[in-house]
């Protein structure tokens, strides 16, 4: 397994929070369905803390574990913000973490 750290910014305004709920849009829900289309296999996205609805974020940090070496990060983060900043959702860097 590898663990990759997420650095992400975003505007909560149109948000329920980060942490994935039943009902509504949320960060971690959105980043983490494109995160397992893009990599091919269920993905969990684990933040370092969460937001309320509304809110916005400069640096949050999230991590995911992933059965596969990333090689190409900036490939991977590019391909995430053509998806994401759509949704006012931005992933600022991908670090390898072991």
């Amino acid at each position: 397994m590898f663990r990759y750290q997420l650095l992400i910014e975003y505007v909560g305004t149109n948000f329920r929070g980060w942490q994935i709920q039943k009902k509504g849009s949320t960060i971690q829900g959105l980043i983490q369905q494109n995160l397992t289309k893009l990599l091919k296999e269920k993905i969990i996205l684990n933040g370092s803390g969460r937001t309320d609805a509304g809110v916005h974020a400069h640096a949050q940090s999230a991590h995911f574990d992933c059965k596969k070496k990333i090689i190409l990060k900036d490939k991977l983060k590019n391909s995430l913000n053509y998806f994401l900043n759509k949704k006012k959702i931005s992933i600022l860097k991908i670090k390898k973490k072991n």
